[in-house]
C-alpha cells in the first residue's frame, strides 16, 4: 500500500472541515410523556406563566463523516469532520396565550454550502376522555423561509394545539461551518424546569466560551480518548483491479463540557433594557483556531488589531472605499460652495441622506460595488456610510468606518475580540480636534444623533493611528419643554394654549412620529385620541423638513374633567401632561442595569389662571431631590402670581447606565416625581 497515499489522505481528511456519534440521553424517551404532565394546570415555579418548558436538552459534537477512502477519488467527494447539534424539549401549554410557542423555527446558515436538518420529530399530545391522543407533525407542513443572504428557516406550527397540550420536538442539524458551534439559552420568556447542553470538541478545535446573564448554571469539564477508524482502498493491480484494503485508526482527545439549569425563571423584562439578549443566561461559543499535527494552527479570532486588519483589507470594506471615482462630480460640487470644516461634513452628511436610501439591511460589508450602490440609489447600511466616508476623504476631511452591534444585536465584550459580532458601520470624522458620529442611513439623522438602533455602549474605529473605540452613547440628549397658558370657564372647563419646543432627541423622535402618518391634520387626530379626555385643535408644526432646526409644535387644547369640584372646594392635579403616568420600575430586584438610550432634559411650565371667586388653599410643597451621584434631578415648585399659579417642574437624567445596585436608588426617584407630579392643589370658593 503507498503509504504516502494514505498519509496524505488522512491529513486532508482532517483538515477539511469537524466525532463519531456518541450516544448521549435526553431526560425523557421521546414520546414518554406522562398523564402529570398533561392534567398540569399552572408551572410549578410560576402561577403566572402561560407556557413552560417541561425541559430542553442540546448535544452538540463532531462527527467524522467520510471513514472509507478510494484512490482516486475526488477529494471533493471526502468529507472529514462535521458539526452536529442536537435538541429535544418538551412544553407545557397552559392556556390560549401560550399558543405562539406551538410555532417552532429552526435557523440555518447558509453561505457557499448549506446547513441540512438531519431529521425532525414533533408530536402534540392532548388529555382525551383520561386518554392519551398523540397529533404527529405532517412533514408536509414544515416550510422554508429566506430570512437574509446567510441565514434560512424551517418553521411548522404544531397540530391539534389546545388548552393543556403539551408539544414535543426533536431535531438534528448537519453543520459544515465549524464557527457555527451553536449557543445554548438556559433562560428565556417563559420558565424552564429543566434545561441541559452537553458539547463535545475535538482538540483539533479550540474555542473561546462566553458566558452570559445572571441565574446559576452548574457546569463540568472532562475529556475522553476517541478513535477514527479511516478504511484505504487502492488498485493493486490494474488489469484484474484486485483492490486491497487496510484500516488506519488515529486517536485523539475529545473535550467535553456539561451545562445544566434547573428551575429557570422568565426573564423579568422591565422598560429601559436594549434588549435582553445580552442579559439572558446562556453559554456562547466562537472558533478561537484549528490545530492540526503537522500543520501550522489556523487563527480564526486573536486580537483587535488581526480583526482590524482583516477589514481594512477586504474589498467589501476598507479596500471598497479607496474605489470611490463615482464620486467625483459631488465633490465637485461641494467644493464650489467654498465650505470648510463642519459646514463641509454637513454638505456631505445630507448628500449622501438624499441620494442612497437605506434597504434596512443591517450588515458591516458592503453589497456590491460602492458605485454600483451609489448609481441604484439605495444599499446597506455599509454601502450607504462607507460612501459617505469616501466622500469626506475625497473633501480632503479625515474620516473613517466605525463597526458596531446594534441594540437587538447585544454588546461587544472588549476582552473578547470578534468580527462576528459586529453587524452594522457608520462614520466618524474629526475637524479641528473634534470627532463627530454620522449616520447617513436616516433621513432624520444629524451629526452626532444616531439611530436608536445604533445607540450601544461602543463602537470599533478601523483604520484610524489614534482611536480604537469611541463611545457611540450621551452625545445629544432628549430635551422637551413644554409651555402652557391655562385659564378656568365658568363651568371649570380648563383651556388654553400649548407650544412644545422639542431639540436633539425629542425633535428627532417626534419628527419621524409625524411623518409616519400622512399629513399634519392626521397626526392631530392621533393627539387627540392620545389625550383621551382633552381636545386638540389648531395645531401647527414648525421646522418638521429642516434637519438644522428645533421642531416648535403649537395647539390649543381643552380639558373637560380636569377639576373635581366638592362644596365649595375644587382640586386638581399639578403636572398637567406628567412625565410618566405609572413607576416602569416594579421588579423587587432587576439582576441587569437600567439602560436609557440618552440623556434626558424635560421641562414643563405652566401657568392657570384661577377660575372667579376661589381662592388658594392648600399648595405642593416645593421640592428638589437628586440621586447620590448627581446623575438625576428632580426640581419642583408652586408659586402664586396675581391671579394665578405658575407651576414649573425639570426632569433631568445625565447617565446613561445604572448598575443592578442602582436599582432600588433609581426606583425609589422615579416614585418621588410620580407621587409628587400627584399632588394636588386645593381652591374654596371665596
Amino acid at each position: 500500500m503507498n503509504r504516502s497515499f494514505k498519509y496524505l489522505v488522512g491529513m486532508l481528511l482532517l483538515l477539511s472541515v469537524a466525532v463519531g456519534s456518541y450516544s448521549q440521553k435526553s431526560p425523557s424517551k421521546f414520546g414518554k410523556v406522562s398523564v402529570e404532565e398533561l392534567t398540569a394546570e399552572y408551572c410549578p415555579i410560576d402561577s403566572n406563566a402561560h407556557a413552560y418548558y417541561l425541559f430542553d436538552y442540546g448535544f452538540s459534537h463532531f462527527r467524522y463523516a467520510t471513514t472509507k477512502v478510494r484512490e482516486g477519488e475526488s477529494s471533493q467527494n471526502q468529507k472529514g469532520f462535521q458539526l452536529l447539534f442536537k435538541r429535544h424539549f418538551r412544553l407545557k401549554i397552559l392556556d390560549n396565550q401560550g399558543f405562539d410557542w406551538a410555532d417552532v423555527e429552526i435557523p440555518l446558515y447558509r453561505d457557499r454550502d448549506e446547513e441540512k436538518i438531519g431529521t425532525i420529530k414533533a408530536t402534540t399530545y392532548n388529555l382525551e376522555n383520561g386518554k392519551v391522543v398523540k397529533t404527529k407533525l405532517n412533514k408536509n407542513d414544515i416550510f422554508r423561509e429566506e430570512t437574509n443572504k446567510y441565514w434560512i428557516q424551517e418553521k411548522f406550527a404544531m397540530p391539534n394545539v389546545k388548552e393543556g397540550s403539551v408539544i414535543e420536538v426533536e431535531y438534528t442539524i448537519i453543520s459544515d461551518f465549524f464557527f457555527n458551534l451553536r449557543e445554548w439559552e438556559f433562560q428565556g420568556t417563559i420558565p424552564v424546569m429543566f434545561s441541559e447542553y452537553l458539547v463535545h470538541i475535538p482538540e483539533y478545535y479550540v474555542f473561546n466560551q462566553t458566558h452570559r446573564g445572571y441565574f446559576p448554571i452548574h457546569s463540568e469539564e472532562g475529556s475522553a480518548r476517541r478513535e477514527i477508524a479511516i478504511t484505504y482502498v487502492e488498485n493493486t493491480n490494474s488489469m484484474t483491479k484486485v483492490k486491497e484494503s487496510t484500516t488506519s485508526k488515529i486517536q485523539y482527545r475529545d473535550n467535553t463540557y456539561h451545562y445544566q439549569a434547573k428551575e429557570v425563571p422568565a426573564f423579568p423584562f422591565e422598560k429601559y433594557l436594549r434588549t435582553e439578549d445580552n442579559y439572558l443566561t446562556k453559554i456562547e461559543f466562537e472558533l478561537q483556531k484549528t490545530d492540526f499535527p503537522g500543520r501550522i494552527a489556523r487563527y480564526y479570532t486573536t486580537t483587535w488589531k488581526k480583526v482590524d486588519e482583516t477589514l481594512v483589507k477586504s474589498t467589501s470594506f476598507g479596500n471598497a472605499i479607496n474605489r470611490s471615482g463615482h464620486l467625483k462630480e459631488a465633490v465637485m460640487l461641494m467644493r464650489s460652495t467654498e465650505a470648510e470644516g463642519l459646514p463641509l461634513v454637513n454638505l456631505a452628511y445630507n448628500y449622501i441622506q438624499k441620494n442612497l436610501v437605506w434597504n434596512g439591511i443591517n450588515t458591516k460589508y458592503a453589497s456590491n460595488s460602492l458605485a454600483k450602490a451609489y448609481k441604484d440609489g439605495k444599499g446597506n447600511c455599509a454601502d450607504v456610510n462607507l460612501n459617505l466616508v469616501a466622500l469626506l476623504r475625497d473633501l480632503g476631511l479625515e474620516s473613517y468606518p466605525v463597526v458596531l452591534s446594534t441594540q437587538a444585536n447585544g454588546i461587544i465584550h472588549p476582552s473578547h475580540p470578534s468580527l462576528s459580532r459586529f453587524n452594522y458601520v457608520i462614520a466618524i470624522v474629526k475637524v479641528e480636534n473634534e470627532t463627530y458620529l454620522l449616520d447617513a442611513t436616516d433621513p432624520y439623522g444629524e451629526i452626532n444623533m444616531l439611530p436608536v438602533r445604533c445607540l450601544n455602549d461602543k463602537g470599533r474605529v478601523i483604520g484610524s493611528p489614534e482611536l480604537e473605540w469611541i463611545s457611540l452613547m450621551d452625545y445629544r440628549p432628549y430635551h422637551f419643554v413644554s409651555n402652557y397658558a391655562l385659564t378656568f370657564s365658568d363651568d371649570l372647563t380648563l383651556s388654553g394654549s400649548r407650544k412644545l419646543v422639542l431639540k436633539d432627541y425629542a425633535s428627532y423622535q417626534y419628527k419621524k412620529r409625524i411623518k409616519s402618518y400622512d399629513d399634519v391634520t392626521e397626526f392631530a387626530e392621533s393627539l387627540d385620541e392620545q389625550y383621551q379626555e382633552a381636545s386638540v385643535i389648531n395645531l401647527q408644526v414648525e421646522g418638521l423638513d429642516s434637519m438644522e432646526c428645533d421642531l416648535t409644535l403649537t395647539y390649543d387644547v381643552t380639558q373637560n374633567d380636569y377639576v373635581e369640584d366638592a362644596n365649595d372646594i375644587i382640586y386638581f392635579p399639578t403636572v398637567f401632561d406628567p412625565f410618566f403616568d405609572s413607576n416602569p420600575f416594579r421588579l423587587e430586584k432587576r439582576d441587569y442595569p437600567v439602560e436609557f438610550n440618552y440623556p434626558y432634559v424635560i421641562q414643563q411650565n405652566t401657568f392657570i389662571n384661577l377660575p372667579k371667586d376661589y381662592v388658594v388653599s392648600e399648595l405642593p410643597k416645593p421640592l428638589v431631590i437628586k440621586m447620590p451621584d448627581n446623575s438625576a434631578k428632580y426640581i419642583f415648585q408652586v408659586i402664586k402670581s396675581g391671579d394665578g399659579l405658575f407651576v414649573t417642574t425639570h426632569f433631568l437624567i445625565n447617565k446613561s447606565l445604572y448598575l443592578p445596585e442602582e436599582y432600588e436608588i433609581i426606583k425609589q426617584f422615579y416614585q418621588v416625581v410620580i407621587d409628587k407630579q400627584n399632588e394636588l392643589i386645593v381652591l374654596n370658593k371665596s
